[in-house]
This record gives structure tokens, C-alpha cells and sequence, in this order.
């Protein structure tokens, strides 16, 4: 008998810990209605939490959630449900939207209408904006708003909830209906918010003084459960009669009985050091390694490298310590469930130099967003990403030779290199070679995509020269997507999705690499075209619009921008900028597809605060390496060369003079000795072997006599670069008359023996409309001209040294209606 008691207690012991618990025992978790539901370890995990609540026995997951459920929820995750008890004893609900209001959870005051009513529906977005208030977390702006947009349907988020769904989405909580469908409007489900809660779990539960554990089970005994975890701690928690609490296992809701020794186990424990909520981890470890690319401490997220060239994003409990971590580190990452429970890394460190690693050994590579003289922004195939540069220590090179800091464009792609690990500081920037500039932009039909060459044959292509859409030579024209990016909107989208949109029409900027063309942007046409040239005459970074010729347009991730021959990004767009500009229009909206900023910027404020200046007046007087330029006659004051051609200068101006100053008589077409320039009293007038200039220095011609002067601007002062001495009567015909004008362009083919170079891609600056006008190319004879490269005067017989497709901005004059170059800048 003793011995069929024993055995039928042992039975019964055995059901108690393998039989699921029953409704009262676990907390009324087995629902009946969510077995085959997508949610359904999430919605136990809610539920247990109390985050969530089912009714008689069953939790309606497909039910949509309605205002009353999911401001309780809000309360309650923020651990303030007594005090909405407390505000209205009596209508629990009264003091729930009390609450909501004060925490501007919702719009609204007058807790007696409960407005929105509470059996009203809730949409995406409205649940977005609400977790995201209740997070208490600062939402992301104006530029900062890039997940939304990846959707379709992004303009349909109401603009004041617009930054809590970028929040939401941004940390990963909540996802589209597919990958192209936020359905910011559509209603949200139990089940949905659920998952939504379960993801949002970790940043909600300080709020009730909830702590997260993970670790293993090491003993049990007595009614109590010793667990090691993860973070090097051990915790000893009850587990039988009143401490029990319910486990989550393989979906599946049981009492802390099921718990084994030597199981891995996720647990939420009180501040009396109670447990509430246990989930077993039944899945097998896997270790990937790799190296670290991104660090987010604020997030507590890094993103790891493979070498199978994936990348991989991993959000690490407060238990692991990042403090050692760091770019370009190669780690091993142990996970459990898609859960990091620990990471090994390997530190080529000499440990005898803290923090030393061998100089250029890490590094960033991307595409120039933006600098200045102290920080470099740079896009990644992570994002955007800032460092600290210093002109005193970053060196910058391209093609191994080195450059000034005003020379790097917004467009390159360059490589960073670091000489210490945990410094921001870049020690070296090298600038990749015009291959990579942008060729061309051309539009056309798609005929055919390749997906296993990766290419596309454009069928009836255009070439975008001169703000015209020119028929090309070839009738089809093959194009490989190389490391390019396609666009829909402001979408990404793939090769593979094209196969679809055979027959429509794509806007291309292409590179020719090494004689292949290959995609660096492409966006799918969507509309009926319209072309503009003007000034930006407003712009908003934040929604993405602009105004131009007094219209209207939409810009996004996929606008095409196109800047010194470079692909640059939309944010490099700037007010007042003179630009040709694309437009699609559809539905009453103009969308900006292709963007070309026509501007130099040869003249214009530098990063590195220098700048160029280009003068023209008569030189008063020289002396002790200074110069002093004034009015060009008694009618005229000296000019100054702005963005919108010459303008009146009034007074004198003194300059610094150098021995490197390039002092060129465009009237004789010679080169006059510096030191003679400065002062002729030091110099042997028979080391001068040519007779005129000879005359013209012992005579001093060339005080009070009219020039251009191109002077670079510093904070110390304006220094002098060259001098071209002109004809006096250069202006003879009444000041009203302008007769100097501006021009910019590319340089094309070169005659050295005839000192000829042609100008191609020109644009001549209109002093009636205040616009650039395109123009044809022409052949330019440099026999006046002073030319600088780079802020460098070049001796007329350096020609050679130019190269071809470098930016050039001419200053000409007309003189009998022939058009005679005296100075060009030329950067590249």
C-alpha cells in the first residue's frame, strides 16, 4: 500500500512539473485562441509581465486595439497605474486618460470626454507615437528622419507624429507591412502591439523597478534556484509554493518546476528580489566571428563584419562590457537564441603602449558628406559617420601627393586612417582618383536586366549636356550596377525588382571605371518631366522641399545630385545655389529627380577658411613687400570679382607680397623678376636681358599703372599669388560699360605649341538676369592669361601640366569684340 502511494505521488509530482499550468496557476496565460499565432511567445511574455491582459480565457489577438487598452498599457508600463488610482477612484479609466494627458501622451485635457473615446481604434501610427512618447526618449529630426522615408507611404505620417514613428522605427520595435508598406493608417492588432511591447521590453521595464537577467541554472535545492549569470553574478531566486512564477517554454506556459539544472534561462525579477517571468532558451549556441564596424553606446549596439562580407547588428545587455571595445577590433560573438551572451575579442595591442596600434592599421572608407576645418562626415554602407580632423595633423594625399584641406570636394570617397584606437582624431585622408567622379548622367528606357552579370541594357538612351537631353550615339547602351545604389522615390530598391519595369524609364548617373560604365545612382522615373534653372530660393532639410522659380518640389535619399562632377548627397544642397534641376510631376507634386549645381565655388568661402580674391585697380604703391591697390581712375573704384561678377570696391586696399608672387605684362607677354617688381633699387637692370621690360623696370612703369590681382584670403591677412599688369587704356569706355565677365568650364584638349587649351562644358556668367547661361565650347588663347592651379601659379611654359576635365573659372575682357582671357583658377 505505502509503496502504491508512493508511486501514485511521484505521478502526480511528475504532471505537476511537465503538465502545463492551468489558468488560475498561470496567471491566465494558456489562452485558447493563440496557439497558431505568429506572436504567441511574445504575447505570453507581455501577458506574464502584465504589460497585456486576456479575458476569459482567451487574448483576441487579431482583435484591433482601441485607445482604453493601449493608454492603460502605457500607463502601466510606466509603472503609474496607482497613481491613475489614485486620481479617479472611482473610473479607473478617467484617471488613466488623466494621466495620458499630463505626460502629453495624447492631445487633450478634459478627462470627463476621454478624447479619443476609448472604443476608438488605433492606428499604426498613433500606437507608434504613444509608445514612443512613453519611452521618454528624445525623437529623432529633420535630417535625422531617415527610416520613415524608406516607405511609400511616408507622406502619409502626420507631421507631429512623424518623429516618435521615426523613433519607434529607428530602434527596431515596429516594422513595415512589407518592405515598401508602413500603412501608417491601418488599424493595429492585440497581437501586433504585442510583438511591438515584447521588442520595446528592455527600455520599459526600469519603469516598475524590473531587472533582466540571463544566466544558467547551477543548483536547485530546498525550494530555491541558484543561477550564474552571464553578467558574473549569481542569483538565488524561489521557484516553489507562493515564489513560484510562470516560464515560458518552447511557447508554452508551465510553472518554475519545468526548470532544470544546467538550463540557460531568461528571467525578470522585482526589487524584493522576486521573480515574475522566466523564459527557458531551448536553442543551441553559435559563435560568428568577425570584425567590429559600428559601436553605438547609446544604444548599446554594435555591428559586426563577417568574413563572408555580411554585416551583422547584435543588441548587447547592460551585463557586457563595451567599455573595450572598438573599431576595426576582430571579435567572436557567442549568441543563444539570437541573444549575445558573450563576446571574445582579439587585441593585437602591444601591451606595453596603451591604446598604440600600427599607424593607417584602422581605418573607414566612404563618400564625403561634409567638412570643415575641425570634422569630416562621411557615408558608409552604416550610415553617416563623423570624425575629428586637425589641419596641423591630418594630412591629406591623392595620387601619393599632398594636398590642401580645400581641395577635397563633397562627393569623393576616401580613405581614413587612424593612429591611435580609441582616438575620433583621422590621421591621414587619402582622396580616391577622378576615376571615380561622376562621367555623365543619361536617362532611357530599361530593355533588359542581367541579374547574374548585374547588368541593365537602357534602351533609347539620352545624355544630359548643357541642360539638354542629347539622343546618344549608340541605340542601346549596356550599364553595370557595380557598387551603385537603384531608387524608387526615396526607396531602395534591387536589380532583381527591375525585371518588373521593363519599359519604364530611369534617370542614370553613371562612372566610367577603368572603360566600363557602371551605376552610381539610379532612379526610376515617375512622372510626366519638367526642367528649371534658378536660384534654391528656400529649402527644408527636415521635410524634404524646396523652392525653385517660385515652385515647389519634393527631394529625397534617390534625387540624383550632381556637384564638381561628383555624386553628392541631397543635404549638400544649399540656399541661393544656381542649379539645373530635373522634375517629375505627378498628381499636382513635383518630385526633383536630377539635380546639377552649376556654381564653381573656385571663388566662394573655403572649408579651410581661406578664400580667393580676385581684384582689378591701379597699384599705388609698392614697398617692404606690401602693395597697395586703388580706384582704377577718377570715374571708376576698384572691383572685386564676386559670385555675380565684378563689383565696385570703394578705397585702397594694401596687400602682402611675396618672392613667390607670379608677376606676369600681358602687354609685353613676359614675366617680370619679383625682386625687381618690389623694389628696382636692389636689382642689376643688366641681369635684364630684355630691352622693353628692361626700360619699363628702370623707369618704374608699373606704379599707378592698372592690373588684376588675385590675393588669397587667411586669417592673417590677404597675400598676394600674381599680378597681371594690363594696358592702360583696358578701360577706356565709360564705367557704365562692363566689359570684364566670368566663365567656367572644363578643360579640354590642350595645344601646347600654340598655348591654346578649349574650354567644354561652359557657362558664362549673365550680369543682366544674374544667372550662369550655358554656352559653347571655345578655344582659348592664354598668351595674357595668368593661370594658378590649385592657388599655384603656373609659368606660361608649364602649360602641359594642366589636366584635362579640371574645373576652370575664366575672367576675360572684350576688347573689339574679340574676348581675351587674362586669368584662370583651375582646381582639381
Amino acid at each position: 500500500m505505502k509503496r502504491k502511494t508512493a508511486i501514485l505521488l511521484s505521478f502526480i509530482f511528475l504532471l505537476n512539473i511537465m503538465m502545463p499550468l492551468t489558468l488560475a496557476q498561470g496567471q491566465n496565460l494558456n489562452y485558447s485562441d493563440i496557439n497558431k499565432h505568429w506572436a504567441k511567445g511574445e504575447i505570453l511574455e507581455v501577458s506574464a509581465l502584465d504589460y497585456m491582459e486576456g479575458s476569459g480565457g482567451k487574448f483576441y489577438p487579431n482583435r484591433n486595439l482601441n485607445y482604453g487598452e493601449i493608454l492603460t498599457i502605457a500607463i502601466r508600463a510606466l509603472g503609474k497605474e496607482g497613481e491613475a488610482q489614485k486620481l479617479e477612484p472611482k473610473n479607473h479609466l478617467k484617471g488613466i486618460y488623466q494621466l495620458a494627458y499630463d505626460l502629453e501622451l495624447i492631445e487633450g485635457e478634459d478627462k470627463d470626454q476621454l478624447i479619443p473615446s476609448p472604443n476608438t481604434k488605433v492606428t499604426r501610427e498613433e500606437a507608434a507615437n504613444i509608445l514612443g512618447r512613453a519611452l521618454g526618449l528624445e525623437p529623432p529630426l529633420g535630417h535625422n528622419i531617415k527610416e520613415a522615408k524608406k516607405f511609400k507611404d511616408y507622406n502619409k505620417i502626420a507631421h507631429h507624429r512623424l518623429p516618435y514613428v521615426e523613433l519607434i522605427l529607428q530602434k527596431g520595435y515596429m516594422k513595415g507591412r512589407n518592405a515598401n508598406i508602413l500603412d501608417p493608417k491601418g488599424y493595429i492588432t492585440r497581437g501586433e502591439f504585442a510583438k511591438i511591447l515584447s521588442n520595446a521590453n528592455d527600455d520599459l521595464i526600469h519603469h516598475r523597478s524590473i531587472t533582466k537577467k540571463t544566466g544558467q541554472v547551477s543548483n536547485m535545492e530546498l525550494g530555491n534556484i541558484t543561477i550564474y549569470n552571464t553578467d558574473g553574478t549569481s542569483k538565488i531566486i524561489g521557484y516553489k509554493g507562493e515564489n513560484t512564477f510562470p516560464v515560458q517554454k518552447d511557447k508554452k506556459i508551465y510553472n518554475a518546476n519545468i526548470i532544470k539544472s544546467g538550463d540557460f534561462i531568461t528571467y525578470y525579477i522585482d526589487s524584493n528580489g522576486k521573480a515574475l517571468y522566466g523564459e527557458i532558451n531551448t536553442k543551441k549556441e553559435s559563435t560568428l566571428e568577425g570584425t567590429i564596424r559600428e559601436i553605438n553606446l547609446k544604444d548599446r549596439e554594435i555591428t559586426v563584419w563577417d568574413f563572408n562580407n555580411k554585416l551583422h547588428r547584435f543588441k548587447l545587455d547592460p551585463y557586457i562590457d563595451m567599455d573595450e571595445l572598438y573599431f576595426e577590433q576582430e571579435v567572436a560573438i557567442t549568441t543563444k537564441g539570437g541573444q549575445v551572451i558573450k563576446i571574445t575579442s582579439f587585441n593585437d595591442i602591444d601591451p606595453a603602449r596603451d591604446g598604440y596600434i600600427i599607424p593607417g592599421s584602422r581605418f573607414r572608407v566612404g563618400t564625403l558628406l561634409s567638412i570643415s576645418k575641425d570634422e569630416i562626415q562621411i557615408q558608409t554602407q552604416n550610415g553617416r559617420e563623423r570624425f575629428q580632423i586637425d589641419p596641423m595633423y591630418t594630412t591629406i594625399y591623392r595620387r601619393n601627393q599632398r594636398i590642401e584641406l580645400f581641395q577635397v570636394k563633397e562627393g569623393d570617397r576616401v580613405l581614413l586612417t587612424f593612429d591611435d584606437i580609441y582616438s575620433p582624431q583621422v590621421g591621414e585622408i587619402k582622396v580616391e582618383d577622378e576615376e571615380k567622379h561622376i562621367g555623365g548622367v543619361i536617362k532611357g528606357k530599361i530593355q533588359l536586366v542581367d541579374e547574374r552579370n548585374k547588368e541593365i541594357l537602357i534602351s533609347e538612351p539620352y545624355e544630359l549636356y548643357q541642360g539638354q537631353w542629347v539622343p546618344s550615339s549608340k541605340s542601346n547602351q549596356k550599364i553595370k550596377l557595380g557598387t551603385g545604389s537603384i531608387y524608387e522615390g526615396g526607396r531602395k530598391t534591387t536589380l532583381q525588382s527591375l525585371n518588373k519595369r521593363r519599359g519604364e524609364e530611369a534617370y542614370i548617373a553613371y562612372e566610367n571605371s577603368y572603360g566600363t560604365m557602371n551605376i552610381s545612382k539610379m532612379l526610376l522615373k515617375s512622372g510626366s518631366s519638367m526642367e528649371y534653372k534658378d536660384k534654391i530660393q528656400d529649402i527644408d532639410y527636415g521635410t524634404g522641399q524646396m523652392v525653385v522659380d517660385t515652385n515647389s518640389f519634393n527631394y529625397h535619399e534617390g534625387t540624383i545630385v550632381i556637384k564638381d562632377n561628383r555624386l553628392v548627397d541631397p543635404l549638400n544642397l544649399n540656399l541661393n545655389q544656381n542649379i539645373y534641376l530635373v522634375s517629375d510631376y505627378r498628381y499636382g507634386s513635383r518630385g526633383a529627380s536630377v539635380i546639377s549645381i552649376e556654381d564653381s565655388g573656385i571663388i566662394d568661402d573655403r572649408i579651410d577658411g581661406t578664400r580667393l580674391w580676385v581684384y582689378k585697380g591701379k597699384i599705388e604703391d609698392i614697398f617692404d613687400y606690401r602693395l597697395t591697390l586703388g580706384r582704377y581712375n577718377y570715374r571708376m573704384d576698384k572691383e572685386v570679382l564676386t559670385s555675380s561678377g565684378f563689383k565696385s570696391n570703394s578705397g585702397s586696399e594694401e596687400f602682402t607680397l611675396t618672392l613667390d608672387t607670379l608677376i606676369y605684362d600681358s602687354q609685353l607677354e613676359k614675366l617680370i623678376p619679383t625682386k625687381s617688381f618690389l623694389d628696382s633699387r636692389f636689382i642689376d637692370l643688366i641681369d635684364i636681358k630684355d630691352r622693353d621690360l628692361r626700360n619699363r623696370i628702370e623707369k618704374e612703369y608699373y606704379k599707378n599703372k592698372p592690373a588684376y590681382l588675385i590675393a588669397k584670403e587667411t586669417p592673417d591677412g590677404k597675400e598676394v599669388l600674381a599680378i597681371n599688369l594690363i594696358p592702360q587704356d583696358l578701360n577706356k569706355y565709360n564705367q557704365t560699360v562692363t566689359l570684364d565677365h566670368s566663365a567656367v568650364g572644363e578643360i579640354g584638349d590642350m595645344n601646347i605649341d600654340e598655348n591654346t587649351l578649349t574650354l567644354t562644358k561652359t557657362r558664362t556668367y549673365n550680369n543682366l538676369t544674374g544667372r550662369w547661361d550655358y554656352g559653347k565650347d571655345e578655344e582659348l588663347n592664354l598668351n595674357k592669361a595668368v593661370i594658378l592651379v590649385n592657388d599655384k601659379p603656373l609659368n606660361p611654359d608649364e602649360l602641359y601640366k594642366l589636366r584635362k576635365g579640371s574645373q576652370a573659372y575664366i575672367v576675360k575682357h572684350n576688347d573689339s569684340s574679340i574676348n581675351i582671357p587674362y586669368i584662370l583658377l583651375i582646381e582639381y
